[in-house]
């Protein structure tokens, strides 16, 4: 399957440089699998985002297209506008923030409109205090521990999904991102998020699915490490599979919701998983200068 970016809003600039980001892999024994850098590593240039263009939505806003999702992870004004929106069209957003940033009423407007707040509990340690009336699911993640979820819409209570216990780890890099893509795709695809939002099991179903991709990829190199691995179909198959022998446990009764959960069939599928990987090392010697653009 090939999906084309729309390029409508897109323009060149004299002014302002493309945003690049540049990952380092650090060595498997230090905890930490790589960190992110905006300073290129042969000259030390920065090619920063701008985050000031709010103006352009008031232009724009009849022109935009339609979409089933909205996603957002940082709290700008034209990021929280945009939400707005997208949530007033009848989209699902999704908001995943690192931090709650410097401005928490901009924050608090961002939680206000989403549908979806996945978080990770390092970064930050709940949500109390904000209002969560439009919020149909809190998703907080928890590393090795796994992750817990609850439904304000529902009774509240939190629920835990312990993690997949992996063979190795290679690298952790968009292991958040496969989980929210999986969780998305999952939940799409066997219905209206209406009717999913309101079943717990629907929820599980689909965060167990969301786990595995953010396990296999987990046992490559890079934050697409697994597509240049797999193809897409052997991608979702992998994952159903393991998601489905979960829930087949939890429904069972054979294991708790909250434990590391071990699947022979996963270290079947990592000796494959981790045959080749895409990343350069760290280190200047594995990057050309940024380019000029």
């Amino acid at each position: 399957m090939s999906v084309e970016a729309d390029l409508r809003f897109m323009e060149c600039s004299v002014e302002r440089c493309t945003p690049i980001i540049y990952q380092h892999q650090l060595p498997a024994q230090g905890g930490s699998t790589h960190r992110f850098s905006f300073a290129c590593p042969t000259c030390g240039l920065q090619r920063r985002p701008y985050w000031d263009d709010e103006g352009r939505f008031a232009v724009e806003r009849s022109a935009l297209p339609s979409s089933s999702v909205f996603f957002l992870d940082r709290p700008t004004r034209l990021g929280v506008t945009l939400a707005e929106h997208y949530a007033q069209s009848g989209a699902v957003v999704v908001f995943e923030p690192s931090e709650i940033g410097e401005d928490p009423d901009l924050f608090a407007r961002a939680v206000r409109g989403a549908h979806i707040v996945k978080y990770a509990d390092e970064r930050i340690s709940g949500l109390a205090g904000f209002d969560l009336e439009s919020v149909l699911v809190e998703i907080q993640t928890r590393g090795a521990d796994g992750l817990r979820f609850r439904a304000p819409s529902l009774d509240n209570r939190w629920l835990n999904l312990g993690a997949y216990e992996l063979p190795h780890v290679h690298d952790t890099a968009g292991a958040g991102d496969w989980c929210t893509a999986g969780m998305l795709f999952e939940l799409f695809s066997r219905g209206t998020m209406d009717q999913q939002v309101t079943d717990y099991n629907a929820l599980a179903r689909a965060l167990t699915f969301g786990q595995a991709l953010s396990a296999l990829n987990c046992m490559t190199e890079g934050a697409r490490g697994l597509l240049a691995t797999w193809s897409p179909g052997r991608i979702v198959r992998s994952a159903r599979e393991l998601s489905t022998l979960r829930m087949n446990a939890l429904f069972a009764e054979r294991l708790q919701p909250s434990v590391r959960f071990f699947e022979p069939r996963l270290a079947a599928l990592a000796n494959v998983a981790s045959q080749r990987t895409t990343m350069a090392r760290s280190g200047s010697e594995g990057y050309l200068c940024c380019p000029a653009f």
